[in-house]
Order: C-alpha cells, then structure tokens, then sequence
C-alpha cells in the first residue's frame, strides 16, 4: 500500500521484514524507513520532524484500519 499525507509518500507491504517496514518517500527520494519495533531507521532519523510523525501516524491508522496490524 502506498499512500502520500503531509508531504510524504509512505509503502507498505507484508512481505517487507514481516510487515515491520514503512518506507518513506519525498519528491522521489526515498529518505530512510520506519521499523515498527525500532522506529526511524537507515536515514529517517536524519529528517525525522513533526509533520512527518504526523503522516506516518495517519498511515499506520489507515493499516489498522484494513486490518493489517492487530
């Protein structure tokens, strides 16, 4: 699933670290991922501000929302 909130692009798959991995997009570029048991991790942290905890807040709220976290 790939959705855009506050400026940023966040992809989620299951299959991706046994659905533990969001990655993290602006303007193409693809600024680091967010580890669900780690949080920011591989250069997110380097640009990790209000508006994008924001997005990735309201993304992980659409996962729940599908059913893909419990």
């Amino acid at each position: 699933m790939r959705r855009k909130y506050a400026g940023y692009i966040f992809q989620f798959t299951l299959s991706d670290h046994g659905g533990r991995h969001i990655h993290v997009f602006k303007d193409d570029n693809e600024l680091g991922v967010y580890d669900r048991e780690d949080g920011p991790i591989r250069g997110l942290e380097k640009v990790w501000n209000k508006n994008l905890q924001a997005g990735l807040e309201k993304f992980i709220n659409e996962l729940h929302e599908r059913g893909f976290f419990h």
